[in-house]
């Protein structure tokens, strides 16, 4: 029997990943995807290139569908979402989400999934919007027994990714839980290549020779990435991870490190910076630390200014 399937969330992650799987259902020759974002539009604008159907609402998604994927924003994206979506799903509904929230959020929904007779699925992913265009993200999957994940992985991989990291069944918030791990990464080794850049750049080897060494020993990593978007400054209007979003992650990452009872110096630190550059110069891309790094030490945000 084939399983009507939703997304919710149309943003730069939802967006690719509902077309990957809208173009995997229609091989299976399943219903096609039912979609729904709060700005319907971006729902009716992939129904132009991708076999979907457009939800006219929460409520008409919920009644319909057996399995539904959800990526949104925030927790409190998430929090009116759900609220709006369990009163109306059926009893064995399989709940994907797919969102960055917290472990404790998570665990709290499924705790009332499980009471309506739904199945939640905590199953975030690493990577950009560029990697979620490609189908080249990791899949980080918790909840959901054997029977349940056999009908939910398919639409997983290699669809969306092509690696999945399976974690227990009973906890959905490991998934979330490892999540914060792998930005917690992201995060320092940003925060680490802009002190570096700056180091570099301050010292008066010049940023572009520590972005040409950082190539040659460390050759197609993060670290050359971060290192071309601060080299050329690109951070203000190619906006990968918004430092609204990164901050985000970083509340929850803090409070993951302060319940575990861990100490996490480097996130304190960019904390601080991204605090500073979004209150002095704007809402860009994360790599826009390095700026605030360059005027503590008395060079220009951009470095524009040369003396």
């Amino acid at each position: 029997m084939s399983l009507q399937c939703a997304y919710i969330g149309l943003g730069a992650m939802g967006n690719a990943m509902a077309g990957h799987i809208a173009n995997k259902l229609a091989s299976l020759h399943y219903p096609p995807l039912l979609a729904y974002n709060r700005t319907q539009s971006r729902a009716e604008d992939l129904k132009k290139t991708h076999p979907i159907q457009v939800a006219s609402s929460l409520e008409q998604l919920a009644s319909s569908s057996d399995l539904i994927f959800c990526c949104l924003l925030n927790d409190s994206a998430v929090t009116q979402t759900l609220d709006t979506l369990l009163p109306h799903l059926k009893s064995g509904t399989i709940l994907i989400e797919q969102s960055t929230i917290s472990p404790t959020l998570a665990q709290t929904y499924a705790k009332k999934a499980l009471e309506k007779g739904v199945i939640y699925l905590a199953c975030p992913v690493m990577g950009p919007p560029i990697k979620a265009a490609s189908g080249d993200l990791t899949v980080l999957l918790a909840g959901g027994n054997s029977e349940v994940r056999a009908k939910v992985i398919p639409l997983l991989i290699p669809v969306i990714g092509k690696k999945l990291i399976e974690l227990g069944e009973e906890d959905v918030g490991e998934s979330l839980r490892l999540k914060l791990c792998g930005n917690y990464f992201i995060t320092s080794v940003v925060e680490m290549v802009a002190e570096g850049m700056t180091l570099g750049e301050a010292s008066g080897v010049g940023q572009d020779k520590v972005k040409e060494l950082l190539d040659a020993v460390f050759p197609n990593t993060l670290l050359g990435v971060y290192a071309g978007r601060m080299l050329n400054n690109t951070y203000k209007d190619q906006i990968a991870f918004p430092i609204t979003t990164a901050q985000k992650d970083l509340k929850h990452i803090m409070q993951l490190a302060k319940d575990s009872g861990a100490s996490l110096p480097i996130t304190d630190i960019f904390f601080q910076n991204t605090e500073k550059v979004l209150k002095d110069h704007g809402n860009y891309d994360l790599t826009s630390v390095v700026g605030n790094l360059r005027e503590k030490a008395g060079l220009d945000f951009d470095l524009k200014k040369k003396d």
